[in-house]
């Protein structure tokens, strides 16, 4: 873009900053105008066959749509239309931008369309929209955008099989969108400009009555960009080895120049760009071997239902168009449609708290309930023989805790929690790589090495009186497992150190999540204001080679992403575990309280002793300690009713429990109901606050994920863990929570 083009861009951004009646409104409306004129008197300067004269027509063009966008002159659109046309006419064929300017001029006739109705002018923008995405010398970005809008002015219509094409052929540019050779961040960025894209695009599958392996398709295309990548560059080459040792020994070469996250020089990044240019070649000439058709690719139709061989796989689509929980069995792969699951619904419940029994409900009732009984789940288990589900939410979705829905009480049995173990995946693809991984034979004896990391005292920060304790009651567990305790010093070198021999990893301490970048959340050691224990260092080493055993971070938000246009991407510190080669990470969605984690620690370590340490064992002392914590949750919650009833101090409902006041706040334990929130500006208003404490693990990319579903816990807000936004304390809590019980319920 020119620099002209660039200033009337910002002009254009500030006027749409400004509300109607602001004062400077006037005079923004007044600078654009100046712009334009100035972009005219630029294009009458030079001559018919000046280099620059398409970009100075194409910035005038888009002004003049700007401009009517604004004011609604149909004389400006037209001029629009008609500079665009010019700037297009005298585009060359093969240039970079020609798709780019094929698209604002499809956005010009598509405006007129909606303005006047003329079937010519949706035609038209059809056509170019159409262009601009078969556009191959043009950026990937270009040409994504492009589709999505003629996919949705196709959806639109309801003409589903012409969306259908264009959504896939969409959805199929978006590997060539991250590169192997940019870095994560910059992949994080791109992969902005893709957001809703491939729920979208599921979605028209669907309704074009596609199967629904190619719904499924879209969405594994779509999400998990990042992950995918770094699974498909760690992926085992051994069959390559064996068959075509020089070339295995040329892939490795170049991809061990990607496996790594570090800031790169100039110099390197052109290095690199090359390398990337080199790898594709070779990845290309490996695929046209002999069995090694797949290398690489997407999972077929017959590795989803592969994965399916522990349990149905339960991708929740949700989109405008529709909302689906496409089911993957070891037999089959279909679509059960959710009619009473609109996105507009989740939307307006994503602000609230994701605990509270109505959200609990109506997530029981729109989702978990039809599945359910669509998969004959419809009763708690008599065998103790529980059926395993991986659940897969998309967009805003991934957030609410599907594995929590229903109706908790003494009387009622209607919970996922009540009728199968559930765990969480980022996407399909995420599980089959983790199945690979966990299939490969390896030579290196299992190492007996426990790190154990209290962080009772952090820099910047306020004391977590519990850490110590859980570490201390884990080393005595442990050591009766014959396994070798090993606590080293806070620092990320020393710990970054210890990871690469150890068995177990346990972190009792604070975690960050970062408001805009996922790969910067950190676990905060020592010398975490220096050199943070970031993600994104995480994904720099790689320890599928040693195949550590469990990750178990006991802090704050480890699986927690804050950013919307993140979420389908899923990166987090527990993710960052898995990808550096954990078979297992225990985490938590959101705050926990800092003495819950020490039951919730010391009950899935007990069960590990009791039954050995196994993949089976992990996830039943997860689901074992979360059942056993809601069960106790109950009986209390019900015995302090009838107390409180007795005394005649209040009145009681099943969902609702007042309490009394107490100004103590320094280790006693506090009612689990009501949470009393004293506001920093005002610590006399007092307001009611629902929280749920949730725990998570990832097994081989599934995520195991516990929720207190009625916990309410005592918390002083603005107690969180993010030193560098809040004051010191001498709370006792991990993250928000102060005191009270928290109940986490096994997925």
């Amino acid at each position: 873009m020119t620099d002209l083009g660039t200033a009337i861009q910002r002009y254009q951004e500030a006027l749409d900053a400004t509300p109607a009646d602001h004062p400077d409104r006037a005079r923004t409306i007044a600078d654009l105008e100046t712009a334009i004129q100035r972009s005219q008197e630029a294009l009458d300067a030079i001559l018919a066959d000046h280099l620059d004269r398409a970009d100075r027509l194409y910035s005038l063009g888009v002004e003049y749509r700007n401009r009517y966008q604004r004011i609604g002159t149909i004389a400006d659109l037209e001029t629009a239309i008609q500079r665009i046309q010019e700037a297009l006419d005298t585009t060359p064929a093969d240039h970079p931008d020609r798709a780019g300017r094929l698209h604002s001029l499809g956005v010009g006739y598509h405006i007129r369309y909606n303005k006047t109705g003329s079937t010519v002018d949706r035609e038209t923008a059809i056509q170019r929209y159409q262009e601009a995405l078969n556009q191959s010398s043009s950026p990937v970005g270009d040409r994504l955008t492009a589709g999505k809008s003629l996919l949705v002015i196709h959806a639109k219509a309801e003409q589903w099989p012409q969306a259908y094409q264009a959504a896939s052929k969409t959805v199929s540019l978006v590997p060539l969108l991250t590169p192997r050779f940019l870095e994560t961040s910059d992949k994080q960025y791109l992969l902005t400009q893709i957001l809703d894209l491939a729920s979208i695009a599921s979605a028209i599958a669907l309704n074009a009555a596609k199967p629904p392996f190619d719904a499924v398709q879209a969405l594994e295309l779509g999400r998990g960009v990042i992950a995918g990548s770094i699974n498909e560059l760690r992926t085992d080459i051994s069959d390559l080895q064996q068959n075509h040792p020089q070339l295995a020994e040329q892939y490795a070469t170049l991809r061990n120049q990607f496996d790594s996250q570090a800031p790169l020089t100039q110099r390197e990044v052109d290095q690199r760009y090359n390398a990337g240019q080199e790898l594709e070649r070779v990845i290309q000439q490996i695929q046209r071997l002999p069995n090694f058709d797949r290398f690489l690719r997407a999972p077929s139709e017959n590795e989803l239902k592969a994965a399916a061989e522990y349990g149905p796989i339960v991708i929740i689509n949700v989109s405008d168009y529709r909302c689906d929980a496409l089911i993957i069995e070891k037999n089959q792969i279909w679509a059960l449609p959710l009619p009473h699951l609109h996105a507009s619904d989740i939307q307006d419940r994503v602000t609230g708290g994701l605990g509270e029994p109505e959200i609990l409900e109506w997530l029981w009732k729109t989702i978990a309930q039809p599945v359910l009984e669509a998969l004959r789940f419809t009763q708690t288990p008599s065998d103790g023989r529980w059926p395993h589900i991986w659940w897969i939410p998309t967009g805003p979705l991934a957030r609410f805790p599907i594995h929590a829905a229903g109706r908790h009480s003494q009387s009622s049995m209607d919970a996922v929690l009540d009728r199968v173990v559930s765990s969480y995946s980022s996407s399909v693809k995420a599980i089959v790589y983790g199945r690979r991984h966990r299939s490969q034979p390896t030579s290196r004896p299992r190492s007996e090495k426990v790190v154990l990391l209290a962080m009772h005292k952090t820099p910047n920060n306020y004391d977590l009186h519990f850490a110590t304790q859980e570490v201390h009651e884990l080393a005595r567990l442990c050591s009766s497992m014959k396994l070798q305790v090993i606590e080293p010093l806070p620092y990320k070198e020393q710990v970054l150190s210890a990871l690469s021999s150890c068995q177990i990893f346990h972190f009792a301490g604070h975690g960050s999540t970062h408001d805009l970048d996922p790969s910067k959340s950190l676990l905060l050691l020592r010398d975490w204001e220096t050199e943070p224990l970031t993600v994104a260092s995480l994904l720099e080493i790689n320890l599928r080679k040693q195949t550590p055993f469990l990750a178990y971070l006991s802090a704050c938000g480890t699986g927690r992403i804050k950013g919307n246009e993140f979420l389908d991407e899923g990166l987090h510190l527990i993710s960052g575990y898995q990808l550096a080669g954990f078979q297992h990470v225990i985490g938590t969605l959101w705050d926990v309280n800092d003495k819950a984690c020490v039951e919730m620690a010391t009950t899935t370590y007990k069960w590990m002793q009791d039954h050995g340490i196994s993949d089976e064992s992990v996830r039943e002392g997860l689901h074992h300690a979360s059942r056993c914590l809601r069960r106790k949750w109950i009986e209390d919650n019900s015995a302090r009713k009838a107390s409180r009833s007795d005394k005649g101090l209040l009145e009681i409902r099943d969902d609702q429990v007042a309490v009394q006041r107490s100004d103590s706040s320094q280790g006693k334990e506090r009612d689990p109901r009501d949470a009393e929130l004293f506001e920093d500006t005002n610590r006399n208003n007092v307001a009611k606050s629902k929280i749920r404490v949730t725990f998570v693990a990832f097994r081989a990319g599934w995520l195991l994920a516990n929720v207190a579903p009625h916990g309410w816990i005592k918390f002083l807000h603005g107690w969180r863990r993010h030193p560098q936004m809040y004051p010191m304390d001498k709370s006792t809590s991990k993250g928000t929570f102060i005191h009270g019980w928290s109940y986490p319920i096994h997925l």
